[in-house]
């Protein structure tokens, strides 16, 4: 590596760009998200051509101060981590959430790291869901829109009873025999906690981030989501992380 302008980062999405160069949508360590031009890497003859793929750790070096970047250097710093089946999908929702929902030229550090863990966990069943909810909350935080472990009033929660989730307000205590659309108190507090090991909480967590994300998601669906629905109807019936 060259100097000391390169930076980590990860490949979010890439679409070709005029005849033989690329625009890529990269998550960065020290800027957050960057779009950038990367020039002659869809000819033959680019040695750029097999490093810029998605989940693979890279180091790139930018230029220039517009809107859109110029990727001057690219560096793979370890072997790409290769997906199959439901963890492909989450890894390409991840890609996607991020890609459709990060501003360019914020750094956000947090993101960085839940989405490098997420990468290293999505093999595991065991950890795939409970990294993937981490990063949901941790975008949430960094886009402002993270929940508030309490009641709108302040009070803390309280593990034997329900809640609804007001946007723009919080949690509100609701009583009566428990509806669809409402929390349980037990697994909001282990959400907080970073407790995964129950199932319920886990499906918890799903619908609240579902929740949370869908108004800044608007209406175009993420085709992620189209790909989850593909993948389920071929696959005995089983919980999806996604």
């Amino acid at each position: 590596m060259n100097g000391n302008s390169y930076q980590p980062a990860w490949l979010l999405h890439s679409r070709p760009y005029r005849e033989t160069s690329a625009l890529a949508w990269l998550l960065t360590l020290e800027e957050g998200r960057v779009d950038a031009v990367v020039r002659g890497v869809r000819s033959r003859k680019s040695r750029y051509r097999a490093l810029l793929q998605p989940f693979t750790p890279l180091q790139v070096d930018l230029k220039g101060q517009q809107n859109l970047r110029t990727l001057v250097g690219l560096e793979s710093t370890a072997a790409p981590h290769w997906f199959q089946g439901e963890a492909l999908v989450c890894g390409l929702y991840a890609n996607e959430l991020l890609s459709r929902l990060l501003l360019a030229g914020q750094p956000c550090p947090a993101v960085f790291r839940d989405y490098s863990l997420l990468l290293n966990l999505l093999s595991s069943t065991d950890q795939r869901e409970p990294a993937l909810r981490r990063l949901e909350l941790t975008l949430l935080e960094h886009l402002g829109y993270a929940p508030a472990w309490q009641l709108t009033t302040g009070e803390t929660l309280d593990e034997d009873w329900y809640y609804a989730y007001l946007a723009q307000q919080g949690f509100v205590a609701r009583s009566g025999e428990p509806r669809p659309d409402w929390f349980s108190g037990r697994d909001l507090v282990a959400i907080a906690r970073d407790d995964w090991q129950s199932a319920s909480t886990r499906q918890t967590a799903k619908r609240l981030t579902r929740q949370l994300l869908a108004p800044l998601l608007g209406s175009r669906p993420l085709q992620s989501r189209q790909l989850f629905k593909q993948l389920v109807a071929k696959a005995p019936p089983k919980q999806s992380s996604e």
